[in-house]
């Protein structure tokens, strides 16, 4: 008789096998104190990315340097390191896990980096490097110091953790939710690009050597498409993974909130309003504000504080490009998610 072959489940996911990986780390987390965690994630993270930038100046001083801003003033360079700080306790009050992080810092740092590959002739090794550096100094500490939420582990989640289970494991709906966001980007920064962006440019980054991407035109549209599809896949883990898979027990569904005569006005409208949003909905909304302006305000506070020559008002529109996508994108998963019921 022919032995029997073992057979193979095709729901596991990489993310899934990531995440089996820090099931031995999870139980240790509860005897630190919370207070204490946090400051491990905001000591190590910067430390993490002084050390790896230190040992890697070699490779990027080269390109990076030409364009960076030098920072004489002590102030200057203690409010880059308490942006950087500030950074790393957003997310870490916002509750955000290992992969949100992963996600909202690809996400929030992409318009910065995007601008020195494309427009600034830095090395794409370079880039990509710093860019590297950058977000996995944060996500690390965050891997080995908080547990994964129920969305991000499957296969580890209670039953009733996670809800709509089939469509997060779904292969070909994340690949439609990935180029659907994808879409969303490509045509909001070729509207740009084909308008007002070149022109702006020009006038705001007076050190941008080269603004060629701006004009490309439709032989360019590939190019830009496949550069986006990360952002793509990124933008839908953070914002439709987290709310198409919220659960939440059937009597909190159930309650409604009522008023009383000793309620604030502010709770009052609260309640006549946002309160009457189902709690997918909100957590889709409250995440793609956030997210949009991380996008902004980051973009912002990196380019016309790192970057030779950039004003403010021209890294605020460079932003807004970005940012206004993201709300897009925020919408369409909105539009699906009512749609399908879900």
């Amino acid at each position: 008789m022919a032995p029997r072959k073992k057979s193979v489940s095709t729901n596991e996911s990489p993310k899934q096998d990531f995440t089996e990986a820090l099931a031995p780390v999870v139980p240790h987390l509860a005897r630190i104190p919370t207070p204490a965690r946090f400051l491990l994630v905001v000591l190590s993270s910067l430390a993490l990315s002084s050390v790896l930038f230190t040992l890697t100046s070699g490779l990027t001083v080269g390109d990076l340097g030409l364009v960076s801003k030098h920072l004489e003033e002590w102030w200057e360079v203690a409010g880059l390191i308490t942006w950087r700080a500030a950074e790393v306790g957003l997310v870490w009050i916002l509750g955000f896990d290992s992969w949100d992080v992963l996600s909202f810092l690809y996400l929030t740092h992409l318009p910065t980096y995007s601008l020195l590959t494309f427009f600034y002739n830095v090395r794409p090794t370079s880039a990509l490097l710093s860019y590297t550096i950058t977000v996995s100094s944060i996500v690390v500490p965050f891997f080995f110091l908080r547990s994964p939420a129920s969305v991000h582990n499957l296969s580890g989640a209670p039953s009733g953790t996670v809800a709509n289970r089939s469509i997060l494991q779904d292969r070909p709906t994340t690949l439609y939710t990935t180029l659907a966001a994808t879409s969303i980007f490509t045509v909001v920064l070729y509207a740009s690009y084909a308008s007002w962006l070149p022109a702006t440019l020009v006038v705001h980054f007076e050190s941008i050597p080269d603004i060629s991407a701006a004009h490309a035109g439709p032989a360019g549209l590939p190019v830009l498409f496949l550069t986006l599809i990360p952002a793509g896949y990124a933008v839908r883990d953070f914002l439709f993974v987290s709310s198409t898979g919220h659960a939440m027990g059937p009597a909190a569904e159930e309650s409604q909130p009522t008023d009383h005569d000793s309620q604030y006005i502010v709770i009052s409208v609260y309640c006549r309003t946002v309160g009457q949003l189902s709690a997918k909905t909100r957590i889709l909304a409250s995440r793609t504000l956030i997210l949009a302006a991380g996008v902004l305000l980051n973009t912002v506070v990196q380019v016309a504080g790192t970057i030779r020559e950039v004003s403010v008002e021209g890294a605020s529109l460079w932003g807004a490009v970005w940012a206004v996508a993201t709300l897009a994108v925020g919408a369409l998963f909105g539009w699906i998610e009512a749609v399908d019921g879900l």
